[in-house]
């Protein structure tokens, strides 16, 4: 495991995100409704404003002529998929190169489980950098475990010494969340795909509430996530694109299994954030399946 020092900045309180759009614990496991949800498909356009800071990231995604893309939910091999499936699956996909958001189910809420993760770490993050300090050697070691290991100890610890359920709803506020329902238990909070996506944005790209700095640390530790807690996002992209995920998964005596998948896929030019789940599976396994098709369906669509 890497022990990382991370200088983070402070930012003057009150800062807003300049992003648009909709804006105790379980173990790695929604207001999930039991009758049949529609399977129509909302397109929207999402443009996220960069601020003078530039960055490699950027650099590469800027630089692409624009070309038009298919919603990835409408492309024939995904819908035929997605008709055969009987969980509940909803989903969001942010191209930043086109600026387009394609939502699949949308308003549909269902359970975080560890997905939230990056969500604690972001508040974290961001708490430093109003306290103008950096993340302590211990924060550094409990970050990793939780993002890399998906280890609920050392996020039961981070989520109390952030402020629990009113800091992180606080943090969500401020990034645009508009659909996401708190709860005391870090995975039982209920998010929809399109809040998750604005989580997304302020980790991945420039924006005016976490630093260079910040983005770069969580991003790096999503990229290291260890191989027995990765599927979904990613799979089916060749070895050498950049991929960088929180899954999460956890079995709720209401609705079974709740399998989630959440991060960006970058190579080539081409960067795309998604957030994919589904609850009311059978076991763990036909949810992992059910993202991870998904996922890779999504890449073909979506590649360079």
């Amino acid at each position: 495991m890497k022990l990382r020092r991370i200088t983070v900045v402070t930012i003057a309180a009150g800062s807003v995100l300049a992003l648009s759009g909709t804006a105790g614990s379980s173990a790695d496991g929604p207001r999930d409704s039991t009758t049949t949800t529609s399977t129509s498909t909302s397109t929207s356009t999402t443009t996220s404003t960069t601020t003078s800071t530039t960055t490699t990231l950027e650099t590469t995604t800027t630089t692409q002529p624009l070309v038009p893309t298919k919603n990835p939910f409408r492309v024939f091999a995904v819908a035929a998929y997605l008709k055969k499936r009987t969980n509940l699956v909803t989903a969001a996909v942010y191209d930043v190169r086109s600026g387009k958001t394609y939502v699949y189910n949308p308003g549909v809420h269902e359970r975080t489980a560890s997905m939230v993760k990056i969500d604690i770490l972001a508040t974290l993050l961001y708490e430093a950098q109003r306290a103008r300090r950096e993340l302590t050697a211990k924060e550094n070691v409990l970050a990793t475990k939780m993002i890399e290991a998906s280890n609920n100890g050392a996020a039961n610890q981070l989520w109390t010494d952030i402020g629990g359920r009113d800091a992180l709803d606080d943090f969500n506020t401020l990034i645009g969340f508009r659909q996401t329902i708190p709860n005391y238990d870090w995975g039982g909070i209920e998010t929809t795909p399109k809040d998750q996506l604005q989580l997304l944005k302020v980790i991945v790209l420039p924006n005016a509430i976490l630093t260079p700095a910040s983005r770069e640390y969580e991003m790096d530790l999503m990229q290291d996530v260890q191989s027995y807690d990765r599927f979904g996002l990613g799979w089916g992209s060749p070895a050498r694109v950049t991929v960088g995920v929180k899954d999460g998964w956890y079995l709720w005596a209401d609705t079974g299994w709740q399998v989630n998948t959440s991060g960006y896929v970058m190579y080539n030019g081409r960067l795309y954030l998604a957030t994919i789940m589904c609850t009311n599976n059978p076991d763990e396994t036909y949810g992992e399946r059910t993202v991870t098709t998904i996922a890779r369906l999504i890449w073909q669509n979506l590649k360079p």
